[in-house]
């Protein structure tokens, strides 16, 4: 078999024409970019390529049949028999800290979550900001918590989100959001006032929305298919390992003097610490081929795929974004037409009902209901914060395996299971009285009882956290065009966080007002996650370029696909 001439190889470098790269044809390549010594490599390799490329391809003598042929003698070399070549451990090993370091920015997502509940609770900060030893005004209080939804809206919105991930880039959009929650940390830290602890909330809000809407992103781009599951659940772990840490950070110095102020000091330093160590990671290579950068693109895609698929997916990426241009730039109407707006629906969807299944829900009721059968709230948190946490690691571990849709399914089936067990033991074991001071008291009239609402809330947090916690993100991520794909994770993170809201809004005047069949209501939604995860198809190891063709043949899509449809990436 003849030798790939060096020029022909994807490491060849023209130092003298750095703006030319190696081409999927190398009968096309070996034309433009070989001279000299090279060229007569060519023109020996020539006729063997050109027989290779007539008994691989069929016969017509296109580009791709020459494209294959130069292909497989770099597969061989690899070891390989076709398809995609195996990725070695180091590089397997680097794009999995790449996806673990970025995951930094959703823990600070997650302390956010965590610390502000027991310094609400704190004397100090009674005293420093509400200048109260007694209870805080609950509309106060409502501003410190829902603020900061609100800001996380305001930046998760399409027009703003979108500006800063095809401007600035994944990579920059990260450091961006970390800075301005080190800055809305510092504007609390320092403040004197509920006027200035509430600034300080909302620009915290705004930093998680950014995070919230390129964390994701970022890992599923620079991920291989087989493990863009696994590697964007990190987004969700690194929730739950925030939430975890903001309950021991708390737990420790909450209740010193003026100890909410060195929560909100510490909690900035992991914020300075991906700004710093971002700097050594590499940008999307998406990104990059989408700014013109291609050999910067290919380049990156060298460090994190094989020779072969780092040249086939950046090939794939070009095309795709070609297609995009010659189409024009995206006006923002096109997401509510054809195909995008069917997915961008099925995205908000997904998204909504992640909020609407009820989890903020149990996180506000479980502390009563653990109070009821003698255990502290402080137990409950604990236990339920490392129910959350260790519950993610199935997720990591199974999306590339079971895939998504499966592990969606199974989480709706068990969080629908344990909304209907606490609704039932609910209606007939527990009634709410007055515990003065304009608070209610849920009183379990069977011990047995309430020991099963209480194991049914943490089956309920372990069902969410393998699946719809850290799958509907992973999904979101995939489902979208490249063209499309900045704005329309705007709109459904945006979906989410209004979801997010309103439940917190909600959930009190819900378990009021209907008292135990909220919980009915939640099992509902839980029952309707279901039936959609079932009809969802699989996108498990499948190339972002080509989940689109998964769709042909689903309900409401058929009108809207490609034909013919473009073949699957092997």
């Amino acid at each position: 078999q003849a030798q790939v001439p060096k020029c022909l190889h994807p490491d060849w470098d023209r130092g003298d024409q750095p703006g030319l790269r190696p081409l999927r044809d190398p009968l096309a390549m070996a034309a433009i970019t070989c001279t000299g010594d090279a060229a007569s490599e060519v023109d020996s390799a020539q006729p063997q390529l050109s027989r290779e490329a007539t008994e691989l391809g069929d016969g017509a003598g296109d580009s791709h049949s020459h494209a294959q042929a130069g292909g497989q003698t770099l597969e061989k070399s690899e070891g390989t028999a076709g398809g995609s070549s195996e990725l070695p451990l180091e590089k397997k090993v680097r794009v999995a800290l790449i996806a673990l370091f970025s995951a930094v920015g959703s823990t600070l997502f997650g302390l956010d979550i965590g610390y502000i509940g027991p310094i609400i609770e704190s004397l100090s900060f009674k005293e420093d900001i509400a200048h109260t030893d007694g209870l805080i005004p609950s509309s106060t209080e409502g501003l410190i918590v829902s603020l900061f939804s609100i800001g996380a809206i305001f930046t998760a919105f399409p027009v703003i989100s979108s500006y800063f991930l095809d401007q600035w880039g994944r990579k920059v959009s990260i450091m961006i959001g970390s800075a301005i929650f080190i800055i809305g940390s510092l504007v609390q830290l320092t403040a004197w006032s509920d006027a200035q602890l509430l600034v300080g909330r909302f620009i915290a809000g705004m930093s998680i929305g950014l995070l919230s809407s390129v964390i994701v992103l970022y890992q599923s781009e620079v991920a291989p298919a087989n493990l863009r599951g696994a590697l964007s659940t990190l987004y969700q772990l690194g929730i739950t390992f925030g939430i975890l840490l903001a309950a021991f950070i708390d737990q420790m110095v909450v209740d010193r003097n003026e100890g909410w102020r060195f929560v909100m000091g510490i909690i900035c330093l992991p914020a300075l610490f991906l700004i710093v160590g971002m700097v050594f990671l590499p940008r999307s290579p998406r990104w990059l081929v989408q700014q013109g950068r291609r050999e910067d693109a290919l380049r990156v895609l060298m460090t994190i795929r094989t020779e072969t698929d780092a040249v086939k997916e950046e090939e794939d990426i070009f095309q795709e974004i070609e297609r995009s241009r010659l189409e024009g730039e995206p006006a923002w109407s096109e997401l509510f037409r054809g195909r995008c707006a069917r997915l961008l629906v099925l995205g908000i969807a997904l998204q909504t009902l992640q909020q609407l299944v009820g989890m903020n829900a149990f996180m506000y009721f479980g502390p009563k209901i653990f109070k009821s059968i003698g255990f502290s709230k402080n137990l409950f948190t604990t236990i339920n914060n490392f129910v959350n946490f260790l519950s993610t690691f199935p997720a990591v571990m199974l999306a590339d395996r079971a895939g998504r849709r499966s592990l969606m399914l199974w989480s709706s089936v068990g969080m629908t299971v344990a909304c209907a067990l606490m609704g039932l033991m609910g209606l007939l074991f527990v009634t709410q009285e007055d515990a003065g001071e304009g608070e209610d008291a849920w009183v379990v009239s069977n011990h047995s009882a309430g020991w099963v609402i209480a194991i049914s809330a943490f089956f309920f947090v372990f069902n969410f956290a393998f699946g719809f916690g850290p799958i509907v993100w992973v999904y979101c991520a995939e489902i979208f065009p490249l063209r499309y794909r900045a704005r329309c994770l705007g709109v459904t993170t945006v979906a989410n966080w209004v979801g997010n809201f309103l439940i917190a809004q909600f959930t009190p005047m819900l378990l009021q007002g209907i008292q135990f069949n909220t919980f009915f209501v939640f099992g509902f939604f839980c029952l309707v996650g279901g039936f959609l995860s079932a009809w969802l198809p699989e996108t498990k190891g499948v190339p972002l370029e080509n989940i689109q063709d998964l769709f042909d043949d689903k309900g409401l899509f058929r009108s809207s696909a490609t034909a013919p449809a473009r073949p699957a990436a092997v």
